[in-house]
């Protein structure tokens, strides 16, 4: 027996509600240490290992493959987005009605902000113009002149008359 390492007994942990003990089981070996055959499945381990991240840091050719198809379905995507902005924007200011000059600050990226966009710049632009005329004239309006009567008859107009009163003669 003095020949034989000593081990500690394994014991059981007190069942609790903790499923992970706190210590690890001890480890049992199948013979005595043997310091070259240790190296070796090191040596093993390390080589799998970088085997491994050898793999993990070359992408094979399709993960490549896919990603240029996912690259070029995104371009397509977006271009798609910003050909229905621009339409929903077009839309918008032709239902507005507001001035070309104007378009470019109708703004939003989807269809409601553009639409709400274009009804506000329509209404700030409408806001600042004068009313238009009246298409259906009431009354006729009499041309007043200080000083006259309107049934009075205007002199007809005397240039070289005009020309002295303005020098002064």
């Amino acid at each position: 027996m003095p020949d034989e390492p000593t081990t500690p007994p394994v014991t059981d942990p007190a069942p609790s509600g903790d499923p992970a003990p706190s210590t690890p089981p001890a480890v049992k070996l199948d013979g005595p240490y043997d310091e070259a055959r240790a190296t070796r499945l090191i040596e093993n381990l390390r080589a799998e290992l970088a085997e491994v991240k050898a793999k993990r840091q070359t992408p094979p050719t399709e993960v490549a493959e896919l990603k240029t198809q996912l690259d070029a379905i995104n371009a397509e995507l977006a271009q798609t987005r910003t050909a229905a902005i621009e339409a929903a924007k077009r839309a918008a200011i032709a239902d507005a009605k507001v001035p070309a000059h104007l378009a470019g600050y109708v703004n939003g990226t989807t269809p409601e902000e553009i639409k709400a966009s274009a009804e506000k710049v329509a209404a700030d632009f409408a806001a600042g113009q004068p009313a238009a005329p009246d298409p259906l004239p009431g009354l006729p309006r009499p041309a007043l002149t200080p000083g006259r009567a309107p049934a009075d008859a205007t002199p007809a107009f005397d240039p070289v008359a005009t020309a002295r009163a303005a020098r002064g003669y």
